[in-house]
């Protein structure tokens, strides 16, 4: 089989995956590991570009580099912390990981702007003239290899030094991050190269990344939801379709309750009793089940009431924030739907319970 097909077919893959990440619902984990997948896209791209001297034809995609470099570790940064420390926003102060990717962005500005020919002459003078070697090398070292190896560093530490309890998933999410981190470090490696562009090196590194790509997406399809709310099912056997006798009920619990108070899923307006008994690995009947014996509630009151719990959180620290938005964000897909599970569960409406907090305030 022809090896560029197999590449392209990979790179296409990766931002495939980037873009079925953020059709969905957009939570921090999501959109964070969608931008590093669709980076690690270029990277790969940009490395069949080395290995087959397309970059000197097309020198644009040489100025997207240096950004996507200097911004690639931070990402993956966060998404671990995502999954550590339950991380689900960008605070100000995460800016600071993105400072050296503005300013080279500042400066990356003018050559944006010049012909192509001139583009193209400052590529192949970069590449391929000796006088410009030592640049070349700095640059890549900086650049390619000592900002991504110091944040994979910080993801390894937070991942064996700060990691969760009681986490079921535990495991095999370090396996799809380890998967993410070895995609990284090759294409730093691909990078690299290009300071000697030895085409055995590009090609071989393409060729991995390649089968890397092929892993990753197997995984994310085998366990739908563990590359955004890090679960997967407690057990691996099936159960009797409507007994619980044999159901680690207290292991069902907690990793329920992993699912929904630290990964949030009520959040997911397109969460149903068959989505999460598949990602508990229960049948819809046992789920049923354990929610009626266990909690004593059916499913829509118990997502329900995670999703009120939630909405009252954000009216008491969101208070500028509208309503509506409020309960899109909580999981319902409509606003009367919210006001009427809202009324019924508090006794009174959202708008109510509002300016209940702003008296208590004054």
């Amino acid at each position: 089989m022809d090896l560029s097909l197999i590449i392209h077919s990979t790179i296409f893959l990766s931002f495939l995956m980037a873009i079925g990440l953020l059709i969905r619902p957009w939570r921090f984990r999501n959109v964070v590991l969608a931008i590093f997948i669709a980076e690690l896209g270029y990277l790969t791209l940009f490395i069949y570009m080395l290995h087959t001297k397309l970059i000197l034809q097309y020198p644009g995609y040489f100025l997207i580099l240096l950004p996507i470099e200097m911004s690639i570790g931070p990402l993956l940064y966060l998404y671990v912390l995502s999954f550590i420390k339950n991380k689900q926003k960008l605070y100000y102060y995460d800016i600071l990981n993105f400072i050296p990717m503005m300013i080279v962005v500042i400066i990356m500005i003018p050559f944006g702007f010049v012909s192509v020919d001139e583009k193209r002459e400052l590529v192949r003078m970069f590449l391929l003239q000796e006088d410009y070697k030592f640049i070349q090398i700095l640059v890549s070292a900086i650049a390619a290899v000592v900002l991504p190896i110091f944040y994979i560093s910080l993801s390894i530490w937070q991942i064996w030094f700060r990691r969760p309890s009681e986490n079921l998933a535990y495991q095999p999410l370090i396996f799809l991050i380890t998967l993410l981190i070895i995609w990284l470090f090759l294409g730093i490696v691909g990078i690299a190269g290009s300071v000697t562009l030895s085409e055995t090196l590009l090609a071989l590194d393409s060729i991995i990344i390649s089968l890397i790509v092929i892993g990753f997406y197997l995984i994310s399809i085998r366990y739908p939801y563990l590359m955004q709310f890090g679960t997967i099912p407690p057990k691996k056997k099936k159960y009797a379709k409507s007994y619980l006798d044999k159901v680690d009920q207290k292991g069902i619990d907690r990793q329920l309750r992993i699912i929904m108070e630290e990964e949030k899923l009520f959040c997911d307006e397109d969460l149903s009793l068959g989505r999460l008994s598949e990602a508990l690995q229960l049948t819809k009947t046992q789920l049923s089940q354990f929610l009626n014996t266990y909690h004593e509630k059916n499913f829509n009151n118990f997502v329900n009431g995670y999703r009120i719990e939630e909405a009252k959180k954000m009216l008491l620290d969101e208070p500028d924030r509208q309503i509506i938005s409020i309960a899109f964000a909580v999981g319902f897909n409509s606003y009367s739907a919210f006001h009427a599970t809202f009324k019924k569960m508090t006794g009174i409406t959202p708008a109510d319970y509002r300016r209940s907090i702003d008296q208590e305030r004054l």
